[in-house]
């Protein structure tokens, strides 16, 4: 059956919010707009996943309510803050429901500090730039709007202490759907809430990468095998994907667009990082030992023998951190390959490359000359 153009707007609006679970008119006015313009069709498709759309005033927010006391986890963003980051962010936007209007960070910093539960020092620099990554944080998820443009005042006051530092704005509809009590108590206290096999099946695709049978418990393997036309049908519905089935499990296509945050990630690139963990995987999974689920072990020798091979094969195209400093090559491969859904490390340092790395087998990579890939 044909989409229409309405329809269409309302699948970039619910994978949108997937992309991008808070937003608002200033942080992203495209996606506002449609998930307004829609608002019904994306709670409908929330509520289909067992979700919820939260609205105050010009802040939307899809929250993941979790299920049987777990939430389904994706691998972990590369760019993801980490937890002493995470804290600054949390000590941050509790000293923005203190602020009325405009604030500069060294406001902001001057509360941080008077918080004893964030140790926060404002004079040690390194602690400086974690308060203005925090910053910049809040402000991608339109928590903080930024209210001047000139960097050499947020430069002066990271390297110095000197200064403002920047300008923001507190969106306050933003920062109460950040900081929702009932939602952190979900977090905290999930409870138990059960779900149907439908529900559990289409949170398995739309939140990871790959859905693969060998994860999943006999009965749920075989049930997700009977229904995979209908749940095909569910998510060509809600967000305008298709669903790639192969003999090791189930993967959601969703296709980019100009509307909407990217939901696919945008990999491999014309960059070195991005070839040398391509041709990795393609190596160690001819290298390794299969298993009749799809996935291929290596050892962690194994591992080091590929990244040996690759260095003596490519070495020349590499980057310098690459060709000089051990351990790089391995670190950057896993780093993505694990945050695409390719692979698993095992605490011994052995790889488990997962059924899905088969779509990148066989890799056609071209260096036309010996200029130094992008880093």
């Amino acid at each position: 059956m044909k989409t229409t153009a309405s329809a269409r707007e309302a699948q970039q609006a619910f994978t949108g919010l997937l992309a991008k679970p808070l937003v608002t008119a200033a942080a992203d006015p495209r996606l506002h707009r449609l998930v307004l313009r829609h608002q019904q069709a994306v709670t409908d498709a929330a509520r289909r996943l067992g979700y919820r759309v939260q609205r105050v005033g010009q802040a939307v927010r899809l929250i993941r309510v979790p299920l049987a006391g777990a939430v389904t986890r994706p691998p972990r963003p590369a760019d993801a803050p980490e937890r002493r980051l995470l804290a600054l962010v949390c000590c941050l936007a509790a000293c923005c429901e203190d602020v009325a209007g405009r604030v500069t960070l060294q406001r902001l910093s001057d509360m941080v500090r008077d918080l004893p539960a964030a140790r926060y020092d404002p004079d040690d620099q390194t602690q400086r730039r974690q308060l203005r990554d925090a910053a910049a944080y809040l402000a991608s998820w339109g928590v903080l709007r930024p209210r001047s443009s000139d960097e050499r005042l947020l430069d002066e006051w990271t390297e110095s202490g000197t200064g403002p530092g920047a300008g923001f704005e507190v969106d306050r509809d933003a920062l109460l759907l950040m900081t929702s009590p009932d939602v952190i108590d979900l977090a905290l206290n999930p409870g138990v809430v059960t779900a149907s096999e439908t529900v559990r099946q289409l949170r398995s695709l739309l939140e990871t990468p790959f859905v693969a049978y060998g994860d999943l418990a006999p009965g749920e393997a075989e049930a997700l095998r009977a229904h995979r036309g209908q749940r095909a049908a569910d998510v060509a519905q809600m967000t305008g994907g298709t669903i790639e089935a192969r003999t090791e499990g189930l993967l959601v296509v969703l296709a980019d667009d100009e509307y909407k945050p990217p939901t696919v990630a945008d990999w491999p690139r014309a960059r070195a990082t991005d070839w040398v963990a391509l041709l990795m995987a393609d190596q160690a999974g001819r290298d390794g030992t299969k298993h009749a689920d799809g996935t291929v072990h290596l050892s962690t020798d194994e591992v080091d023998a590929v990244v040996d091979d690759l260095i003596s094969w490519r070495g020349d195209y590499m980057t310098v951190p690459q060709k000089t400093v051990p351990g790089t090559v391995r670190r950057d491969a896993e780093r993505l390959l694990t945050e695409l859904g390719l692979l698993r490390v095992s605490w011994d340092g052995s790889w488990t490359l997962l059924a899905a790395a088969g779509r990148y087998r066989d890799p056609d990579v071209t260096i036309t000359d010996n200029t130094e890939p992008a880093r």
